[in-house]
């Protein structure tokens, strides 16, 4: 997939502005404030409804107005679609896809941005997520998978809490065990794979920005599966969940299952959450999203737009230097904020379109750059 160009019309600090955008790396300049990683976030949300940013589509309204508008051209598959968004808080998302699908999965893009340090300091729930995205790039049934397990395990917690009032006997709760049970060991499943096959890009791409020969390990904890050999690992589970009936009714929620997956990285043998620099913490989070992007490009996809917010400031000349070398692929296409040209090399910035943005104004379209 490649964007083309991006209209904003009310859109954060973005009066009435266009963004053009060119293949292969996108470097956009501006100090603080002058609205940069919006120009990203529109990118994202225009195609996939999503935001890195907020949950919330009222923020990206501009101060004062009552709606956003957002025109996107793309190239996807050999086909040019015109996609028209608008939010308004009466009507919520209107949706012109052009001819394309209403969303493109979230596999499309993959971002960075300070906040990201949580994908290893934060709790499970954001790891979870970051494994279901990337597997529901390759395999969209594993989303529906995802939100069928969520209605189940919703439901089974409803009936811990009627269990726990005397309204019903415990021991019904054996149908919901193993519909749960089924799912998880899916889902798990899934998400080992994904960890299994993600672990040689990651450790590609975290020495590959470091220049180091660190020994890197990206796994699935989880109690789902069970140890290796075991030959029913539904009714393993199933059998796991029966013996914590009594502590599930207790607190009224389901205490094993899929939802309780994390994802575990190491460095030389030390747990990058517990024990890891913020640096090393940073590069790890940077690995993982050029890792998604490197397995795209090994199963024979179409590599997903990199969103790099601010990444450079944080890394010294070199790898600054090696992560520009890495971010060059034929078919790839990344967008990078930064709020000094003097972040890149002369040689980086001859390879690159720039765009400088001032106070919500584009001041360099791309589209008429000689870059």
């Amino acid at each position: 997939m490649l964007l083309k160009k991006i209209k904003l019309k009310n859109f954060r600090n973005y009066e009435d502005s266009t963004a053009g955008l060119s293949p292969g790396t996108n470097i956009i300049i501006g100090d603080n404030g002058a609205g940069k990683s919006n120009i990203l976030e529109a990118a994202q949300f225009s195609c996939c409804g999503c935001s890195f940013r907020t949950s919330r589509e009222a923020e990206m309204i501009r101060e004062g107005q009552r709606f956003f508008r957002l025109e996107t051209e793309i190239e996807d598959g050999g086909l040019s679609l015109t996609r028209h968004i608008s939010y308004e808080a009466e009507t919520g998302i209107r949706v012109n896809a052009g001819g394309g699908p209403e969303w493109l999965g979230a596999g499309s893009f993959l971002s960075f941005s300070p906040d990201d340090l949580q994908l290893v300091k934060g709790p499970p729930a954001i790891r979870r997520r970051f494994l279901d995205d990337a597997v529901s790039r390759f395999r969209p049934a594993h989303h529906r998978r995802i939100l069928d397990y969520q209605r189940v395990l919703s439901q089974r917690n409803s009936f811990l809490q009627r269990a726990r009032a005397g309204l019903t006997r415990l021991a019904d709760i054996r149908p919901w065990d193993r519909q749960l049970a089924t799912l998880a060991v899916r889902i798990s499943g899934a998400r080992r794979e994904m960890c299994r096959d993600m672990q040689p890009h990651f450790v590609d791409a975290y020495n590959g920005v470091t220049g180091d020969g660190a020994s890197l390990q990206v796994t699935l904890v989880s109690r789902v599966g069970g140890p290796d050999g075991e030959k029913d690992p539904e009714a393993a589970l199933v059998e796991r969940m029966e013996e914590e009936w009594l502590k599930d009714m207790e607190r009224a929620r389901t205490g094993t299952g899929s939802h309780r997956d994390d994802m575990d990285l190491t460095l030389d043998g030390r747990s990058l959450r517990r024990y890891g620099s913020q640096g090393e913490q940073r590069t790890a989070v940077l690995a993982l999203l050029l890792a998604g992007r490197g397995l795209a490009i090994a199963s024979g996809e179409k590599p997903p737009v990199l969103l790099l917010d601010d990444v450079m400031s944080e890394l010294d000349r070199e790898r600054r230097r090696r992560l520009m070398a890495m971010l060059r692929h034929p078919e790839g296409q990344t967008l990078i904020t930064a709020a000094d040209r003097g972040l890149f090399s002369d040689g980086e910035l001859e390879g690159a379109a720039i765009m400088e943005v001032c106070r919500g104004a584009v001041l360099e379209s791309l589209a008429e750059s000689s870059v």
